[in-house]
């Protein structure tokens, strides 16, 4: 097949997004097909520097990306003559009235700033334009033929909020972008070495710790976070280490680890590379993920395919991908929380193993298979539908 995947505006550093179009890219290349990418390019937001999603830099881009770019993809739909169009992120559903009467399919990764924008979560809706731009993308994902969710609860939300039909929205779950693996102990404490030498911590930390990994998102829920860790605390009678991976807490945060008197056992980390995060998983006790909501929840298959005991929030989709192989608990609540994980505390090793079992259902191998036979479909539907 010959198909173009229509990508992300790079400046925005929208990084899942870009990792999930160069899989999709080298994967479908692997497998046989033509394959193409196109994406906006900055042009009227290079007179923006540095460029930033805020203020004016942020309009010159919109004009780049919906002013300009609409025109750049007619013409290469037309060049490369594709079978199929696949636009890899649901937030450019506009781009498909520019793909002519092509089979056009739109991955849909989650409808959390959709449903913040309608008031349906408990945190602050955006600006009156925010609310417009979103209220566009539900517009345009109303008007599409054919939907990838990446997860049950994606899809459920998709039908609810868009209005499409069943058959016009298919699951296909995410594959993971990086080979991850369990990694020997040995061999992952000498990955970690680097980084114990950037973060100036001794090699001690390593010894018994949860793991976390997230950024500063409402839905990430770190407030939560470290309130079951401070519960969970009391009732270990050897409480692990906290290990932070991601952006840093805010100041806040940091306060809130200081009244819980937590402050010397919670450890950041920052920014760490794929093969750390890939032996901070091998190492650590369990991933505790308490978020609000996810689209996917990529943590959770990263860790089970590490064999990291997986405790995480007892809602979907969190649940679909942790399926029989995770302890979930309710995020709102952290003395039960941490009464549920402490009650399962010594199952990891059953939990290790039932993650480990669950490791083929992210093979990137899987995933690709799903979209061609997806792509297949929309082409055996004859072109006036």
């Amino acid at each position: 097949m010959r198909i173009l995947l229509v990508g992300n505006f790079a400046p925005d550093e929208q990084e899942s997004m870009l990792r999930f179009e160069q899989m999709m890219a080298v994967g479908l290349r692997a497998r046989g097909h033509v394959v193409e990418t196109i994406s906006p390019v900055p042009i009227l937001a290079r007179l923006a520097r540095p460029y930033r999603y805020a203020g004016w830099p942020k309009l010159l881009g919109y004009a780049d990306k919906f002013l300009i770019f609409p025109l750049a993809l007619r013409r290469h739909v037309r060049g490369f003559a594709p079978d199929v169009v696949h636009i890899v992120d649901h937030a450019n559903a506009g781009y498909a009235r520019n793909t002519a009467t092509k089979p056009c399919l739109v991955t849909c990764h989650d409808l959390l700033q959709i449903r913040v924008a309608r008031g349906e979560f408990p945190v602050p809706r955006p600006s009156l334009s925010g609310r417009w731009f979103q209220a566009r993308i539900r517009h345009h994902l109303s008007r599409l033929a054919h939907v990838a969710c990446v997860s049950e609860q994606t899809r459920v939300d998709l039908r609810r909020i868009a209005g499409l039909k069943t058959e016009q929205i298919d699951v296909v779950h995410n594959g993971l972008n990086q080979p991850f693996r369990r990694v020997p102990v040995a061999e992952a404490r000498s990955v970690l070495a680097p980084l114990l030498a950037r973060t100036g911590l001794s090699a001690g930390v390593l010894g018994c710790f949860l793991f976390n990994i997230g950024g500063t998102q409402w839905y990430k829920n770190r407030s939560g976070l470290l309130s079951i860790y401070a519960e969970l605390r009391r009732l270990l009678p050897s409480p692990p280490a906290l290990l932070l991976a991601g952006k840093a807490l805010s100041p806040e945060l940091l306060a809130q680890c200081e009244a819980l008197g937590i402050q010397s056992h919670v450890i950041p980390l920052g920014t760490v590379t794929a093969a750390e995060l890939e032996s901070l998983y091998s190492l650590a006790e369990g991933l505790l993920f308490p978020s609000w909501a996810e689209g996917f929840g990529w943590p959770i298959a990263e860790a089970q395919t590490c064999g990291c005991p997986v405790f995480t929030s007892n809602r979907a989709p969190l649940t679909e991908v942790g399926g029989d192989a995770a302890v979930y608990f309710d995020p709102a609540d952290p003395l039960d929380a941490a009464r549920q994980i402490s009650a399962h505390w010594t199952r990891r090793t059953e939990l290790r193993s039932a993650g480990l079992q669950r490791a083929e259902l992210w093979s990137p191998q899987r995933m690709l298979a799903a979209y061609e036979n997806l792509y297949r479909r929309m082409l055996a539907i004859p072109r006036a539908q």
